[in-house]
């Protein structure tokens, strides 16, 4: 068979140059013949042609992937996503919104007009337009900065707002809540509060994490407080929490468990849920002191304590200073005693308060008589609890106050209150008692603190309180003087069951050294018998240092490495206690080589410019010159964490109340552990870049409430454990 040359018709010109035909020869069969082999024609300028197309289809496919210029970009994502179209899985394109989970699938003829709508109308972001934020730092000078919305940062937000300002967890459910929220962005993703709840325990986790790692990490030793607190539901919980020195030299403090303890509040199970609290935190060989109260079950809990911890690591000078009675604590007590010889004396003024409290046009009419007598009236009147020794320090404070408004109410209207009208004498009494209560709240108030050092404080306190309760047992006023003796008997008891260490604590402040401990014991114990009380002092003194040089020593020679480590602390578990003592004792510095002890006693006391003790930092004098007394600086650092309260635990507790309010009285106790302690943690960590320390209540709230929160069960405990001492001492 013959071609024809070329596709088109005859009647076209024929080109200059025909293309070229190739004919190759195909054979073909057909059925059980085989045909004669034909020639087909193959036409490659065509093939050419259309390859030529192709090319050209890919360079003009390649030419629309250009780079996109819309400014809907900077807010949408594309992405290929596989559907199902009849049956069959195809590839397309699709874009996603970057502030929220709003996508479409996208199509290049519609343009991005649709994108940009969405991003002003949900998102208020306008094409050359940034949203800002103005801040204002801790000078108040204002900050502007770009904003970008982050939906998981303001999650997290949210759920901080609930931990910290303890809001219920269906907050989430409230309606107008979520209208508020959704009028100020209509995409913010509510949760449900079971959702919120588990967020919660995962924020708990990841702060408990983070506290636990720093622990490792921290080289000095930790002092505790421990308490307990029975809830509305009827559940008691125990605190304990933990206090140290960073190494910036700032008192730290933090709750590092908030359980409730099952069963008995015995002393045992005490002791087993505070040794477990230490070695689930791995801080049981760097513990140096716990403080609780004067419970009798705490007394046999301390005891189990030490002999846990010493078998792990020995304590500083065998556990002599572990135990640290609450100072509060006494104070109360000693108060709570004297007061009960002078309730006549102070009858009179607590019934005149009530009559006046006791209807409103009563009220009124002593405010009238206090604006007459030039009074303020906004202070107001407290009545005080029986079984609160501090309100009735408030209730005689306020009354002196208006004393002249008393008498004024009284000439006004003598019949009404002729039965209760207070003579001279006793407004006399009531200023000495007041004068007498002031010192003790003072005291109080100055020992609840947590965010400085109160074991330095302490020494001189009690001995300022031993002072004046032997001087009012010499006053000439029978009342005051039968107060104070009943106050010297209670206070004797304490007294002598008092921590050393605190002692310790008030000589390693510069300001006083020896000097200071001379001048008190020698007021407290007479001229004769002081200077061998300062002799056992200085002796304890020394002890503790070379406890502190043996371990430095030990813990930088070249016996520290890790080979040895293991047998080393066999062998000091199998020496007994003489042995030790000995190494202590014997244990000391070439003849013309100084000590640290010896330099800081050689050097008189630093002086403070009057009205300017308060002012005095003792943890940064320490931090200056820790070069100077490298032993006494590592001393001075766990010594001066030891607290002199358990306020710490008392500030908990508050807290706990609001968490376990009546409307959340179903929490159960591992999310109110959750809610305390991350509360504590979130806190700490946000007050360190602003004042260094981190506290959940103010300390002067806590110190008003302390002895408020004190039951009268605690009270009957306390007594009864006094009891017992007194009958061991006979």
């Amino acid at each position: 068979m013959t071609s024809k040359e070329g596709d088109g018709s005859g009647s076209q010109p024929m080109p200059a140059s025909p293309p070229a035909l190739a004919v190759i020869q195909v054979t073909q069969p057909v059925g059980n013949n085989t045909q004669a082999s034909r020639p087909d024609v193959i036409d490659l300028e065509a093939i050419n042609v259309r390859k030529r197309k192709d090319d050209t289809e890919e360079d003009a496919n390649a030419k629309k992937q250009k780079k996109t210029t819309s400014p809907a970009w900077e807010h949408f994502t594309q992405y290929n996503k596989s559907v199902q179209v009849k049956g069959e899985m195809v590839e397309e394109k699709w874009v996603k919104c970057n502030y929220c989970s709003y996508e479409v699938k996208h199509n290049s003829k519609n343009g991005t007009s649709v994108f940009l709508s969405h991003t002003k109308s949900q998102h208020y972001k306008v094409a050359g337009q940034q949203l800002l934020k103005v801040e204002k730092d801790g000078s108040c000078a204002a900050s502007v900065e770009t904003y970008r919305y982050d939906p998981e940062a303001s999650l997290r937000k949210f759920y901080l707002a609930i931990i910290m300002h303890e809001y219920p967890f269906n907050i989430v459910e409230h309606e107008y809540f979520v209208e508020f929220i959704k009028s100020l962005r209509p995409t913010f993703p509510i949760k449900s509060r079971t959702t919120v709840r588990k967020e919660l325990m995962g924020i708990f986790v990841e702060e408990k994490n983070k506290l636990y790692e720093y622990f490792k990490n921290v080289n000095c030793r930790f002092s505790a407080t421990m308490d307990m607190w029975t809830s509305n539901q009827n559940k008691g919980y125990m605190c304990v929490t933990v206090h140290w020195v960073d190494d910036n030299w700032k008192i730290q403090k933090r709750i590092v468990k908030f359980m409730h303890v099952e069963g008995r509040h015995s002393g045992a199970n005490l002791a087993e849920a505070f040794t477990e609290t230490v070695f689930r935190w791995f801080i049981e060989k760097k513990m140096f002191s716990l403080t609780l109260d004067n419970a009798a079950a705490n007394d046999v809990a301390v005891k189990d304590v030490i002999a846990v911890l010493k078998k792990k690591s020995p304590l500083v000078c065998d556990g002599l200073f572990f135990h640290v009675r609450c100072a509060n604590h006494i104070l109360n007590l000693v108060a709570r005693d004297g007061l009960k010889h002078i309730g006549n004396a102070i009858w009179a003024i607590r019934a005149f308060v009530i009559a006046v409290k006791s209807s409103p046009l009563q009220w009124e009419d002593f405010i009238k008589c206090a604006s007459e007598c030039g009074l303020s009236t906004a202070r107001g009147l407290s009545l005080d609890v029986q079984t609160r020794w501090n309100s009735t320090y408030h209730m005689l404070k306020d009354a002196i106050y208006y004393r002249n408004a008393f008498d004024r109410l009284y000439e006004t209207n003598k019949r009404r209150y002729v039965g209760v009208k207070i003579s001279d004498e006793e407004w006399d009494q009531a200023q000495i008692l007041c004068k007498c209560l002031k010192r003790f709240n003072d005291i109080t108030e100055l020992l609840s603190g947590t965010s400085y050092p109160t074991a330095n404080l302490f020494y001189q306190s009690f001995c300022e309180i031993k002072a004046l309760i032997s001087e009012w047992c010499g006053c000439a006023n029978g009342t005051i003087r039968e107060m104070a003796h009943s106050m010297n008997t209670k206070f004797e008891k304490y007294w002598n069951k008092s921590n050393v260490a605190l002692a310790v604590a008030f000589f390693l402040d510069p300001r006083y050294k020896r000097k200071a401990i001379e001048f008190y014991m020698r007021k407290i114990y007479g001229s004769l018998l002081y200077p061998g009380k300062v002799e056992e002092f200085i002796a304890v003194v020394k002890q503790m240092y070379q406890a502190y040089a043996c371990f430095l020593e030990s813990a930088t020679g070249p016996t520290s490495s890790a080979n040895n480590a293991e047998p080393n602390s066999d062998f000091m578990e199998q020496e007994d206690d003489d042995l030790q003592n000995y190494l202590y004792e014997t244990h000391g510095l070439t003849d013309g080589e100084a000590s640290d002890l010896e330099k800081y006693m050689a050097e008189p006391p630093i002086r403070v410019p009057k009205g300017s003790s308060d002012k005095f930092e003792v943890l940064s004098w320490w931090r200056i010159h820790q070069e100077v007394y490298p032993v006494l600086s590592v001393l001075a650092r766990d010594v001066l964490a030891i607290q002199a309260s358990t306020v710490a635990s008392e500030s908990a507790f508050s807290a706990g109340g609001r968490v376990v309010d009546p409307f959340r009285s179903r929490l159960e106790p591992e999310i109110v552990e959750a809610l305390v302690c991350a509360k504590d943690w979130i806190a700490a960590s946000r007050k360190e870049s602003d004042k260094g320390v981190g506290s959940i209540l103010n300390d002067l709230e806590v110190a008003k409430t302390l002895i408020a929160n004190l039951t009268l069960e605690d009270l009957e405990d306390q007594e009864k454990q006094l009891s017992s001492d007194e009958e061991g001492d006979e």
